[in-house]
């Protein structure tokens, strides 16, 4: 004998409304990553104007970077968050007679860098193409940074930095880049960024 049992199928599955609410969820979910990921990049990567009409240049750089116009150079600005090497962005105009070429720019560069830096070493790159489409030379270069200050213990850190250089109106502007070499690649985007926005 055979019993068959007949009963109410119990439905498992979810109502039109709490679907919907699912789909809700997700997709807001969705728009607030997209939102904080513009907050970041838009604080991370926010710029404060500067113009120099004298040296004809005009850039824009990291807001929460230190300023410097002080110096040999036109322009400095350097991230003093960092507890070693702090990384540098700066902007030097160098006269030149009008039969200087970029070799011997970069080999008087190395020169006074040699005197400079601990164990500094240049590496030629290809010609680049900026924003405004100058072509401008470029090297890469290393040596090593020792902390002066006595109060700080801390290892020699190695130090990797780029230079971009433009030949015109009978001066060489040197757009310099420096970092340790573990922030290198980490800052190497707001650098580009800034020769994106750099107005000779």
């Amino acid at each position: 004998m055979t019993i068959i049992e007949v009963g109410r199928e119990e439905t498992s599955g979810l109502s039109l409304r709490q679907r919907w609410s699912h789909y809700f969820a997700i997709l807001y979910t969705i728009i607030m990553v997209i939102i904080s990921l513009n907050l970041r990049d838009s604080i991370l990567y926010a710029t404060i104007p500067y113009e120099n009409t004298q040296a004809g240049i005009r850039v824009f750089y990291p807001q929460n970077w230190l300023l410097d116009t002080d110096g040999d150079y036109v322009f400095r600005v350097r991230d003093m968050g960092q507890r070693d090497f702090k990384t540098t962005i700066q902007v030097q105009i160098i006269p030149i007679s009008s039969e200087s070429t970029v070799r011997n720019l970069l080999d008087n560069l190395a020169f006074t860098r040699f005197q400079v830096y601990a164990a500094y070493r240049q590496f030629p790159r290809p010609e680049i193409t900026l924003a405004d489409g100058t072509i401008a030379s470029a090297v890469d270069y290393t040596f090593v940074f020792n902390n002066t200050d006595p109060f700080l213990e801390s290892l020699p850190s190695v130090v990797v930095g780029q230079d971009i250089i433009v030949l015109q109106r009978g001066q060489a502007v040197v757009i310099s880049y420096q970092a340790s070499a573990d922030r290198y690649d980490e800052f190497y985007p707001i650098f580009q960024n800034f020769l994106a926005d750099m107005e000779l």
